[in-house]
Order: structure tokens, then sequence, then C-alpha cells
């Protein structure tokens, strides 16, 4: 049972001042109607597992995911009062969808349900659009007229289609921007705690940029220094283009949780250099979370925020140029303050000092006799770690079968730290000589393309990248880019004569068919060349309840040893006769609504392809239904 005495008597005081206000300002030109509070939609209040605005790989997450108590079934309701408009089910993503037009022109977006409401007629609705289409997956379908509901009704039911655990998917929209359902007047979970501060890491920007005397970010811990108070636990020299990357997070009630932040800012000797407050995104940019999230540079396994509005940045709300550069020899203080949506708040100081950059531009590396130890795509260019023999002598880098001018180096024991800066390299490509010594593969920075064996890599603008042949040679290839803002950017492809179920598979999971298209790099690693030949099957059936529905499923799950089932060929009859069942993407499983189904025995059969193309006729399933009890 819902509790809702409290939020009443709330929502009567703001009422009685409302009418109080309306009274004394009745001469004034009207204004927009306020929002009115959003209800929570479900009947459990446990808070919430990710927030508005946190960090995707591929994008920003434009809602928030509350938490089912890890089950599927509880009624969901509507936040206010309003028309369904819309539903939508599609085989990953959010699953089943239902789109909610609230009276006041705001849109709320339910995703990851089970079901939607029999009783105003939602479900039989989809089955008629999946029936149109002879498909599972129809599309978006439109309902004409929409089906009005009050603050309150019950909507749906959550699940967890899609991606991911069970949960309910909650989004606000206005317009072509989704807002954050906190900043909308969702109440907030139970329990909130001000966010959680692990550190940051100083990385220098372009080939001026230097961190305690070198190239490489540095990583420091942040400390406890009292409720909501941490200090650095060390000072870091600096010089040069450097930008600051801020590890934290927030729990949205849920204390062992890590969430996205609302708000940051920081600042140095008490002048600003960034502020964030992601209240509202632009459905035209909420892919632009690589330039502001770096999953690299981290302290304590959290995204880190680059406290600088990259160039080209199209969001609202991150301002600020980043840590200045142009300011006197000595230490600075510096502070960044983080705050979550009921205002509590967390702040980070300590001390930057500021120095003149040691790096020496050369044009060959003092000494000889170099063997590469390892290399990093950095936002100012290639690093090499080198060993060399000898201190006598200079030793040239070539690229392309041309010189690499403007090399900066450190000289580290026996070591030598080199950058490759990134305005000395922009649109060139081939291999990398170090004097006599080749090293592996072909090397570039973007704008540029490189090739190797069947395999090309375009590179973007902005980017670094290494394609190396993988030990034992044959058809894998070694791949590495940065930085990582720009490696979704980077493309890869394989051309070679056309085979029957041909594909990219990295790290041994399948990635795409290729079709003669270049594929998104996502990762560094070891990418390879396979085939699929093997046909989907089907494998264990077993029946499921939705404790809170009290409606039964028959889910079976489909079993391929390569590029994996796709959903979209799924045909399954039952008792000769079409059904459209949903697909739980992560189990690869098909779950058939028993709803209605008489007790006794049945058969369900089908036919399914997988991403390959390898096609299939499901072998007959026989089972048998019993009564409820």
């Amino acid at each position: 049972m819902r509790t809702t005495t409290g939020r009443a008597a709330s929502r009567g005081v703001a009422c009685f001042r409302a009418a109080a206000c309306a009274l004394l300002l009745a001469a004034v030109p009207p204004v927009a109607q306020s929002k009115a509070p959003l209800l929570w939609p479900l009947p459990v209040h446990e808070g919430c597992t990710s927030s508005f605005g946190e960090f995707r790989s591929t994008h920003l997450h434009m809602g928030v995911d509350m938490r089912t108590h890890q089950e599927e079934g509880w009624p969901v309701f509507a936040a206010g009062n309003g028309r369904i408009s819309r539903l939508r089910r599609e085989p990953e993503g959010y699953g089943r969808v239902l789109y909610l037009d609230l009276d006041d022109g705001r849109t709320v977006v339910y995703g990851h349900l089970c079901r939607y409401s029999r009783a105003l007629g939602l479900e039989q609705r989809l089955q008629e659009a999946c029936a149109a289409e002879n498909s599972s997956f129809p599309g978006d379908v439109y309902l004409s007229p929409p089906v009005s509901v009050k603050r309150g009704d019950v909507v749906a039911y959550s699940g967890q289609l899609g991606i991911g655990a069970p949960h309910l998917h909650f989004e606000v929209r206005q317009g072509d921007d989704a807002c954050d359902p906190f900043g909308e007047g969702l109440e907030l979970p139970g329990g909130m705690e001000a966010p959680v501060i692990s550190g940051v890491a100083f990385l220098p920007r372009d080939a001026s940029g230097e961190v305690d005397g070198g190239f490489t970010p540095v990583c420091v811990a942040a400390v406890a220094a009292g409720r909501g108070r941490y200090r650095l636990s060390r000072a870091v020299t600096v010089s040069g283009a450097v930008d600051v990357m801020l590890s934290a997070r927030d729990h949205l009630g849920i204390p062992d949780n890590s969430t996205g932040l609302s708000n940051v800012s920081a600042s140095l000797d008490g002048a600003k250099f960034f502020s964030m407050n992601l209240g509202c995104i632009s459905f035209a940019k909420y892919k632009e979370s690589p330039l502001l999230f770096d999953t690299q540079w981290t302290v304590g396994d959290l995204p880190s925020y680059r406290l600088r509005r990259p160039a080209g940045f199209g969001i609202a709300g991150v301002e600020g140029d980043g840590l200045p550069s142009a300011v006197a020899v000595g230490p600075h203080a510096l502070a960044i303050a983080v705050s979550n949506q009921s205002g509590l708040k967390a702040v980070l100081e300590g001390e930057a000092r500021f120095a003149r950059p040691r790096g020496v531009s050369r044009l060959a590396l003092p000494g000889g006799g170099y063997a590469l130890r390892q290399a990093r795509m950095l936002p100012a260019g290639i690093w090499l770690t080198l060993s060399r023999r000898s201190e006598q002598g200079v030793t040239p880098v070539l690229l392309g079968g041309k010189p690499v001018g403007d090399l900066l180096c450190e000289v580290r024991g026996g070591d030598v730290e080199v950058l490759l800066p990134g305005e000395a390299l922009q649109g060139r490509a081939g291999a990398m000589r170090i004097g006599a010594v080749e090293l592996p593969g072909q090397w570039g920075a973007g704008p540029a393309t490189l090739k190797l064996g069947g395999w090309t890599l375009e590179v973007p603008p902005g980017a670094f990248a290494r394609l190396e042949p993988e030990a034992g040679g044959g058809s894998p290839v070694n791949v590495a880019c940065g930085p990582f803002s720009m490696r979704g950017g980077a493309l890869l492809s394989y051309k070679a004569p056309a085979r029957f179920g041909e594909g990219i598979f990295f790290g041994g999971r399948w990635a795409k068919r290729l079709d003669g298209r270049p594929i998104n790099l996502r990762g560094d690693g070891v990418y390879a060349i396979g085939e699929d030949r093997a046909a989907p099957k089907w494998g264990g059936l077993y029946f499921a309840t939705f404790a809170h529905l009290g409606e039964r499923e028959a889910r079976l799950t489909i079993t391929d040893s390569g590029s994996g089932p796709d959903p979209y060929s799924l045909h399954v009859l039952l008792d000769g006769r079409p059904v459209y069942p949903d697909w739980h993407s992560a189990l690869r499983q098909v779950r058939v609504d028993l709803t209605g189904v008489a007790p006794g025995r049945h058969v369900l059969s089908g036919r399914c392809s997988d991403k390959a193309g390898n096609s299939a006729v499901l072998a007959p399933v026989a089972f048998v239904l019993e009564s409820k009890r």
C-alpha cells in the first residue's frame, strides 16, 4: 500500500500558498503554469541504480533507473494526468516502452516493462500491431486516439526486457530535451547523503603540458578530512595545458551503489574555471559523452569528469575553459565542489604547484640502441617508453619514412620517455622506425588511414592509433587508439573475398557481421575474423509467473555458437498459430505470454536466424500447462 498522506498535506500547503500569491499578483500579466509534482511510479521506493546524465560508453543516460527489489511485475503508475500516446517494443535498449504525454506539456517515458495494462487495452493494441507487421517488433505503435489516464492509474508493469537487471527506467522529456526527473518534481529517494570524491587525475592536454615533470597523466587520491570534506593526498606540479579529471560518485539512496553527479564546480585561488549542471540534455547532443568523461584516468574505478568544456561540446550546462595555464609560478589553491539534487555537498581541496616546462624539444633522441617497452595514445600525442644501450650519439624517429620533429624527452634511469606531439604527427601514417629498428605494424595520427593485410583503420582527427599483427599471425590484429574521446570515431574494417557468415570477433565476442561495412572501434585489443556456419537451436523450456502480476510465461532459450540469434527474424507458433513473444537479449530468451491459454497439452514451434544469416526451423517443443492453483 502506498502512503500518500504526507504528500497530500504538502500539496495542500502548496495550493494555499499559490492561491495567496494569485491574489497579490492579480494585476501582473499571466506567466507559464508551474510544473506539477510527479508521482513516484512504483509501490516500492528503495532508491535509484542510475542517475540522469550518467556516463554510458556511447551516450549520456537520459533518465533515472529505479530499483524494483530485483523482481518483475510491479504495477507502474501514471506520474500525472495525461494521455498515453505511444508504445514501443524493441529487442534491446529499453525493451518495452510507454510514452505518457502529461497535461502540462511534458512527456514521461517508462522503459524495461514486462506488460502493458490490459484494463486500458494497451496489451491488445501491441498485439494487433504485431499481427499487422507479422513481427514481435513492429516499431512505434501510435495510439489514435490516445488513452487518457489520471495520476496514479496503473499503466504497465515493471520488468527487465531490453538491457540490465530488473528495474524501471523513468524519463521526463520537454520538447527535444530530456530533463532530470528530480529537477522536474519527482520525489527524491530516502537516505540521501553527500557525494563521495575518490580523487583526481592531472592529464597533459597537448605538448606544452607536463605533470610532475613528465608527459603522462598522474592520479592523486582524495583523503577524507571530515563530513563532506576531502583533501588531495599530495601536491602536484603542473605546467602548460593540463586537464583535471575528477573521480567522484553519488548513490541516490543506495549506499553501495555508484551513480553520476548533478553539479560540479572547480576553482583556482577562488576563481571558477569549470561548472557543470546537467539539468536538461538535448537529444541532438546526448551522444557527446566521451568528450566530457574518460574511463582511462580514474581513481577508484569511477568514470572521470573532465573539468573543462571541450571544443565543440554542444550540451548546455557545462561551462569553463579548464585549469588555467597562464598563472604565476608557485603554489595555488585548487578546490572542487560536487553536490546532488538534495543539496548535499562534498568539497575537495588541494595544492597545485605551477612551474615552467622542463621538457626539451629535440629533433632526435639522445643516445642509441633503442628498444620499445611501452606505447600509449594520449591527448597530447603518442607516448613511448624506450630502453637504450648507449648514451652516445643521436637517434632519429621516422613515421612513414619522414622524421618526426619537436620530440619531447625525459631520461628516467635507464629508460627514456618520449612524447611524439600531435602537432608533429597530424595526418601522417605508416611504419615507425627508431634508428635502424622498425616497430611492429602501422602507426598514425588522424585524419589518416592505417592498412595492414586485409585490415583498414580509419583514424579521426585528433586521434592516434597503432595497428599491428597479433603474435602468431593469421587474421587477428592488435589495435590501440586514443585518446578516449576519439576512440568511438575510429572505424575498423576487413576487406576480403565474401564468405558466408563472415564477421569480426573482439576478445572472443562477435562484434558485427561485416557486409563490407566498417565497425566502430569501442576498445583496444585483438580483433579477428571468424566464420559462423552454425544455425540456432532451442534450449531449455521452463515456466515463470510474475510475482506481483500473477501472469504466466513460457520461457525458452535459443542457443547459438557464433553471432547470436537475430530477434527480428524470430517467428513463433503456439499450436500452429502465430504468437508474438518478448525477447530477453542478455539471456537470449523467448518469452511467450500464456494469458488466456487453456490448461492442457500445447506445442511451441517456429524458426529463427542468427546475425550471420544462418537460419533454422526450431524443433517443436511440447509442454503441459497446468491449471492455476
